[in-house]
């Protein structure tokens, strides 16, 4: 009730929720597959499955403050559509997975790749939202950023079954990063489609 409908007016504002649903689906799908198979299906640790995420961490605390200063000279739109390519590519690249497995040559490639798209799009995808509404809004438009990052992610969890055949195997594995793939370049699509850099900020009436 306390949700103004008029934000979904504001273009930047609805398109960068629709890329968000897109991308964090994607990452809530592939985080929770990967660190699952890496305990199933490689036999890693619990403790060891967890840190083979831990290069995509240190590259965002490395370059997320400087991808966003980039984003507002540059503007949001390429880096909202190159980044989810570039994770699109990271997941594909997690198709080296075999029977053998090996981290350092089968997945750490594509976590730094991953990484690496990650931050080239959290930065600006978040300024672009709350910079296409006006301050005295950006608490409820944070907010429903946010309640679509973590419905999409729930939605993508919950769908895990039907979408790899009911098994988790390495077949199952594979299907889950093409798909994760294929969500993440319809975000970088629909980022490059509907985004528009230097958008004046809009009001809304409540």
């Amino acid at each position: 009730p306390i949700l103004p409908l008029g934000l979904f007016r504001v273009r930047n504002f609805w398109t960068g929720n629709v890329a968000t649903m897109f991308v964090y689906a994607a990452l809530s799908l592939n985080g929770f597959v990967l660190a699952i198979y890496l305990q199933e299906g490689a036999g890693l640790s619990a403790t060891l499955a967890g840190l083979a995420s831990l290069p995509v961490t240190i590259l965002m605390i490395l370059l997320s403050s400087r991808v966003g200063a980039l984003a507002g000279r540059w503007g949001a739109r390429g880096f909202m559509t190159v980044g989810p390519l570039v994770m699109a590519v990271g997941s594909a690249m997690l198709l080296l997975v075999g029977s053998s497995f090996d981290y350092w040559w089968q997945v750490l490639p594509g976590m730094v790749v991953f990484g690496l798209g990650l931050t080239i799009t959290v930065s600006p995808l978040t300024s672009t939202i709350l910079g296409a509404i006006g301050p005295e809004q950006s608490g409820i438009a944070s907010a429903v950023n946010n309640a679509v990052s973590r419905v999409a992610g729930l939605i993508a969890v919950a769908m895990i079954g039907s979408a790899i055949g009911g098994s988790l195997d390495l077949d199952g594995f594979h299907r889950s990063c093409l798909i994760v793939s294929a969500l993440l370049a319809a975000g970088g699509v629909v980022s490059w489609l509907g985004i528009r850099d230097a958008q004046r900020r809009e009001p809304v009436e409540p």
